[in-house]
């Protein structure tokens, strides 16, 4: 019989199954911007609010989760902190709003689908 697993076992249980690269596919303007990313992790978003001018700017928070988080299809990010100035000051809002959300909704629809499979795993 296995024994119980403790707390700190399910939270490394977790993890294991959240580390896995998700695709984002993303068009604007004809231009494919497909790119994968791993979970935003806390200390992740808090180093990104960190490096920012203004800690309490969220737009400038979230271009440099962005360009840290989007990575190719083997895991090696696409993107070098170079890239900031063109989301923040050159970019449309429009088309730098859907890059920045498909990294949001992407991890919303996977914490939702695993939401949904532990509701099924309970009811079953």
């Amino acid at each position: 019989m296995a024994q119980p697993k403790t707390g700190l076992e399910k939270l490394q249980a977790l993890v294991d199954l959240e580390n896995k690269l998700v695709k984002h596919e993303v068009e604007i303007k004809g231009i494919d911007f497909t790119f994968w990313s791993k979970p935003t992790s806390i200390a992740k978003y808090k180093a990104a609010k960190a490096a920012s001018k203004d800690p309490d700017d969220v737009l400038e928070a979230t271009a440099r989760l962005f360009i840290k988080n989007a990575l190719d299809e083997h895991g090696q990010p696409q993107f070098a902190i170079d890239a900031l100035p063109l989301l923040m000051s050159q970019m449309s809002m429009k088309s730098a709003s859907k890059l920045l959300a498909a990294l949001s909704d992407e991890e919303e629809e996977a914490y939702s689908e695993l939401d949904m499979k532990s509701i099924k795993g309970a009811t079953a």
